[in-house]
């Protein structure tokens, strides 16, 4: 795909008119009010990459500018090699001496160590996203404490069950996180929430992480990070947890956690543990509601991409990335759905834009497919009832602004075949919809149709493609 801003050029009346192999009725009932929406993000990406990117300006703007998948959160991460001092409790973030608009060029750049450019990188991203975008939502998850608070203090992963030493560190590590959270905040950047794991199960890899029991989880956040989120200053800050890499695996872990203290409910949405024994790997297709009283706190689906292998940046991926989300958004009610990854500057799917060997971005249909949602579901719409008969290939969730008014649908057709559905509103009228929508065949990102009109007793005749997906939006009369 070419490296241009997301278009929105506009279908034909007779595009729309595609033939239907299928009949289907689709019910939305104003009436029926699911959970709240709070929003969709990515982590800033792969934090060095992407600040020495050319085109760091222009991917920002296609993540989280008003052109692009217009998303109102972004993930941080919480680097366990800044500076700390134990006795003041300030974490330095950034370098001294180096101002964070430094040309990535110049000697005073080149110079610093990659531990300093990774400080540097990330709080330039985050900063920049804040001031041009005004993202209300900016959390920070946690690989692994400081090394030196570790029960083996000379390995970075959790392998062999390695992670903080609660004897001697419990206090030290609340301290670190509470002091990174301040100087972020002196910076100009608030965190909304600060997560202290990330994974915690994961005793497997190579790469950063730390073990945590759910009993010491639990333990660490009521005796240890809220209060020295408070004795900071940071009693707004929430605590978001615990973020294990399956969603089957977090409502165990959480059912057996204390979480008096967590505001945030949250898990990731790769594949269940035993796929991965079996094989597979990459985005959940069949998340299940968990099975535990949240006390209606919010439950977000923090980290999710198709790592599952070869690149695909064809309908075939976007449609895969689709279920998941309905998934997510309408049958485990989740509020809010955040991607892995914002870019790299490679070509690899867990990333929603790619760089190619001649330094273009390519933009897979998954990011196509994250617009779907993000760009006509908006923090503060709510899930409202959506009810499909006959057809069992269509996965429909509508949501609404019962403030405005304003409603939108999405449509996600995986089948072979187009559909010709009859859309009846219930509880609320529309005299009009816009559609915008995401194939195989489009290469603009959003192809938005013709305004489609109610007939008479206020249905809607939709058609829509096979491999596709279209959102429809619309406003109550």
């Amino acid at each position: 795909m070419e490296d241009l801003v997301p278009g929105s050029g506009k279908l034909k009346a007779n595009q729309l008119a595609v033939a239907a192999a299928g009949a289907a009725e689709v019910t939305i009932n104003w009436e029926q009010t699911y959970q709240r929406i709070d929003g969709f993000g990515a982590f800033g990406g792969r934090i060095v990459p992407f600040f020495e990117s050319p085109k760091r300006d222009s991917i920002m703007s296609y993540l989280w500018g008003n052109s692009g998948l217009q998303l109102n959160m972004v993930r941080g991460k919480v680097l366990h090699t800044y500076p700390f001092n134990k006795q003041t409790g300030v974490v330095t973030i950034k370098p001294a001496g180096v101002d964070i608009d430094v040309d990535v060029n110049s000697t005073s750049y080149t110079s610093l160590t990659a531990v300093q450019k990774e400080h540097l990188g990330q709080l330039w991203i985050l900063k920049k996203i804040k001031e041009r975008y005004q993202v209300p939502i900016t959390f920070a998850s946690t690989w692994t404490p400081p090394l030196s608070m570790k029960t083996n203090p000379n390995v970075e992963s959790a392998k062999w069950f390695n992670g903080l030493n609660f004897s001697t560190s419990s206090s030290d590590f609340a301290k670190y996180l509470a002091g990174f959270a301040k100087s972020y905040q002196n910076e100009g950047v608030n965190f909304y929430a600060i997560s202290p794991s990330n994974e915690p199960e994961n005793v497997f890899s190579d790469w950063d992480a730390s073990y945590w029991t759910s009993a010491h989880l639990g333990q660490f956040v009521t005796n240890n990070l809220r209060p020295a989120l408070n004795q900071a200053g940071l009693s707004t800050t929430k605590i978001l947890s615990s973020e294990n890499a399956a969603w089957g695996t977090a409502n165990t872990f959480l059912s057996g956690m204390d979480r008096s203290n967590v505001d945030i409910l949250a898990g990731h949405g790769y594949v269940e543990v035993g796929e991965l024994i079996g094989g597979k790997r990459g985005l959940n297709q069949n998340p299940v509601t968990w099975n535990y009283a949240t006390a209606n706190k919010p439950v977000w689906m923090t980290e999710t991409s198709d790592d599952s292998g070869s690149y695909d940046n064809t309908i075939v991926g976007g449609l895969k990335l689709a279920t998941s989300m309905h998934k997510f958004l309408a049958e485990c009610n989740v509020n809010a759905f955040v991607y892995w990854l914002g870019m790299l500057a490679i070509r690899n799917n867990e990333s929603l834009i790619c760089t190619n060997s001649d330094g273009s971005l390519d933009f897979p249909k998954t990011y196509d497919i994250m617009g779907q949602f993000s760009r006509y579901i908006h923090a503060g719409y709510y899930r409202f009832g959506s009810t499909v008969a006959n057809n069992s290939v269509l996965k429909v969730s509508a949501y609404k602004d019962p403030n405005t008014g304003k409603f939108s649908l999405v449509v996600i057709n995986p089948g072979t075949d187009a559909i010709s559905t009859t859309l009846r509103l219930q509880g609320f009228s529309a005299g009009t919809l816009l559609s915008f929508q995401t194939s195989g065949g489009n290469t603009a990102h959003w192809q938005q149709g013709s305004t489609l009109s109610a007939a008479a007793d206020g249905s809607f005749t939709i058609s829509v493609p096979a491999q596709s997906v279209t959102t429809f939006t619309g406003q109550k009369n």
